[in-house]
C-alpha cells in the first residue's frame, strides 16, 4: 500500500458489551489471581491487538482454500490475500512450516502482487507490508469492578486435574462497557464489505464468543450504538481544513453490495 498519499479514511466507533462474562489475560499473576484482567494503571482494557486478531480470524475462515464456497468481486476470486492486504503481511513468501505453506501459497502470493500492482519478478520489493486497520485499545467506559472466578489447576504433564490445587482468574460481569474504534484508511470498497462481514456476527443481538477461557461458557459480547464517519474524494475539503467527516448510514454499511458468493 502506498502511504504517501490519501485516498480515504474510515472510522467505527460504538461499545464493546459484555453479555455474560468477559477474560481479557494478561498473563501475569497479581494477588494470588493466576489470571488477571489485563490492565493499565488500575484501569481495565482489551488491546486492540485482541480484537484485531479476532477479525482477521473471521476473514481467514471465510476466504480459507479449503471452503466448498467463494467470495467474488466481479469476475475476481478473492483468497487470503485479501486478508493480507487488509491486515499487512511479513514474509510474504517464506515457507518455513505447513501452516505457512498453504497460507502462502501461489495463488495468494499471485493475488496479493496483483493488488499492488507488482510483476512477479519484483516481488521482493513486496516481501512485508504495513495494514490499512488500526483497531485502537477499548478502555473501560463503565463502572464494574471485576470478579475473581475459581478454576481447578490442570497437571500440565498428566492433564489431569491437580488435587486440591486452584486456578483464579478475573472476568468483568456481564453490562460492562468498553469503548469501540476501528479506523481504516486507504481501503476499496469491497474491503470495507469484508470488515462489515467480519463484524457481523458480533453485531448481532446475540453477539460472539470473544476473549480467553471460552470454553467455560463465557466471552459473549456485542458491539452496540455503532457509527460508521468517512473522508473521501467528496469532502476531502472539510475534512483535511476542518476535520470534519461524512456519516456513512448502518444499513449500507451492512448491505455488502460488492461481494458475490458461488457454491464450489
Amino acid at each position: 500500500m502506498d502511504f504517501s498519499i490519501f485516498k480515504n479514511k474510515y472510522k467505527i466507533e460504538g461499545s464493546l458489551v459484555v453479555l455474560n462474562a468477559l477474560h481479557i489475560g494478561s498473563g501475569k499473576e497479581k494477588e494470588e489471581h493466576d489470571a488477571p484482567f489485563i490492565e493499565n494503571d488500575g484501569r481495565y482494557y482489551i488491546p486492540g491487538s485482541s480484537f484485531r486478531g479476532y477479525l482477521k480470524t473471521k476473514l481467514e475462515r471465510y476466504l480459507d482454500e479449503d471452503n466448498d464456497f467463494n467470495f467474488y468481486v466481479g469476475e475476481e476470486k478473492l483468497n487470503l490475500a485479501d486478508v493480507k492486504l487488509i491486515f499487512g503481511y511479513t514474509n510474504l513468501t517464506k515457507k518455513d512450516n505447513e501452516e505457512n505453506n498453504k497460507e502462502n501459497n501461489k495463488e495468494v502470493v499471485e493475488r496479493v502482487l496483483k493488488k499492488l500492482g507488482c510483476d512477479i519478478d519484483k516481488q521482493n520489493e513486496f516481501e512485508s507490508m504495513a495494514g490499512r486497520i488500526h483497531v485502537s485499545d477499548m478502555v473501560l467506559i463503565s463502572e464494574v469492578e471485576s470478579v475473581k472466578r475459581d478454576g481447578i489447576a490442570i497437571d500440565r504433564e498428566t492433564g489431569a486435574t491437580k488435587a486440591g490445587a486452584k486456578f483464579d482468574y478475573d472476568v468483568i460481569p456481564a453490562g460492562a462497557k468498553f469503548k469501540f474504534v476501528i479506523e481504516l484508511e486507504n481501503i476499496e470498497e469491497y474491503q470495507l464489505d469484508l470488515i462489515s462481514l467480519a463484524l457481523k456476527d458480533i453485531l448481532d443481538e446475540n453477539g460472539d464468543l470473544f476473549g480467553g477461557k471460552l470454553s467455560r461458557g463465557i466471552g459473549k459480547c456485542r458491539v452496540e450504538d455503532l457509527k460508521i464517519h468517512y473522508a473521501n474524494s467528496t469532502n476531502i475539503k472539510n475534512y483535511i481544513f476542518k476535520k470534519e467527516m461524512s456519516e456513512l448510514k448502518i444499513e449500507e454499511f451492512l448491505n455488502i453490495k460488492n461481494l458475490k458468493i458461488k457454491i464450489n
